[in-house]
């Protein structure tokens, strides 16, 4: 794999995060990220095994946009344990970055999931070889309100790059391989572990940069 980019994060790359839960509590809503991604998949194996292994507690996978909206629902009580990417909670805890004016100290990371890595993909034959080449393509910066566009946005503009450049795309990650695979899009960021297993499902012929 030949990523254009390609930013290892900390261990705590995509974290379960919670906010105090009172004594009380039963319920557990566990925010996550889209069906299509790998936060919805990881956060039903975290529910299976709370209500495997926790007596009297029963928790919820739900789908959401991922680390930021999931951030959003920490603080406002709308979900007791999260996941998303570590420099998404930082920029939260720290009120900066996306979450200037509106920090969020009420959080605490309780594991670190899996490593993770920032990357922009495109197809081998693509002409794209730097962040600046995506000049007037087509290019997918992740679904709204996930880490992935967070990640995307920072690259872009230590670059110089802003989404004026390019036609910009807020899908998911499987919609990002599709559009990629079938040539509707020209290159596509994510954040996920490096060679996601999603590629396995191309055809030989659609090789990737």
């Amino acid at each position: 794999m030949r990523t254009l980019r390609s930013l290892p994060y900390a261990v705590a790359a995509a974290s379960m995060l919670a906010v105090a839960l009172p004594a009380s509590a039963q319920q557990l809503s566990i925010a996550t990220g889209g069906t299509g991604g790998v936060y919805y998949p990881i956060g039903g194996g975290f529910a299976e095994m709370i209500n495997n292994h926790i007596e009297g507690a029963q928790a919820t996978a739900e789908v959401t946009g991922a680390s930021v909206e999931n951030m959003g629902l920490i603080m406002r009580g709308d979900a007791d344990l999260a996941l998303a990417l570590a420099d998404t909670v930082y920029q939260a805890y720290n009120g900066s970055g996306d979450f200037e004016g509106r920090q969020i100290e009420n959080i605490r990371a309780l594991a670190s999931v899996y490593p993770n890595a920032v990357q922009l993909v495109t197809l081998a034959e693509s002409d794209i070889e730097s962040i600046a080449d995506l000049e007037g393509k087509r290019v997918s910066v992740g679904a709204p309100g996930s880490g992935t566009e967070l990640n995307a946005r920072a690259l872009l503009e230590a670059n110089g790059v802003s989404y004026e450049d390019f036609t910009p795309q807020r899908l998911n990650f499987n919609e990002t391989a599709d559009a990629i695979r079938d040539g509707d899009i020209d290159a596509g960021f994510w954040s996920v572990g490096p060679r996601p297993a999603r590629f396995l499902t191309w055809p030989p012929h659609a090789t990737f940069a």
